[in-house]
């Protein structure tokens, strides 16, 4: 457990750098370049954190290398509605705001409809305990993520 703590602690570094297109807009290779590291690191969290057999992670980790792809899609969405937020900071419209909300609360939505689409894979090859524990690894995870960018994200003028 503790190994577990030390390596949310990383992703929670590296999440800073995440949400940074606020403070200064980053370069798109910057940005890949950090949703990989992300990526790595989220694996191997999420690999401890479920203690799984041999012949479970055979199972598991095609699975979750397709959600991964997929999860990553939806972290480059939100660097897009943060992009969007930035560059709209000191003129925001209430048409830019609109939009900023309708965008953000899609990818939300679509986080929410991806965990699930997940569960339901991994239902197929895991034990429903360790299914569980997988959702709250991943929303640990994505809310360690969400806080590190609520802290540096201002809120709208």
């Amino acid at each position: 457990m503790k190994k577990l703590m030390l390596a949310t602690a990383a992703v929670v570094a590296l999440s800073c750098q995440y949400a940074a297109p606020v403070q200064a807009q980053s370069t798109y290779d910057d940005t890949q370049v950090l949703l990989s590291q992300i990526q790595t690191d989220r694996r191997a969290i999420v690999l401890q954190g479920l203690g799984l057999t041999d012949n479970e992670v055979t199972k598991f980790s095609p699975i979750y290398d397709e959600y991964q792809r997929d999860h990553k899609a939806l972290a480059e969405r939100s660097l897009d509605v943060i992009n969007q937020f930035a560059a709209n900071y000191d003129s925001m419209t209430d048409d830019a705001a609109a939009s900023i909300m309708k965008d953000w609360f899609k990818v939300a939505d679509d986080r929410v409809a991806l965990t699930k689409k997940y569960s339901k894979r991994l239902e197929k090859v895991l034990p429903n305990t360790k299914v569980l524990r997988w959702v709250q690894i991943e929303n640990k995870l994505t809310a360690l993520t969400n806080f590190e960018a609520a802290r540096i994200v201002p809120l709208a003028k």
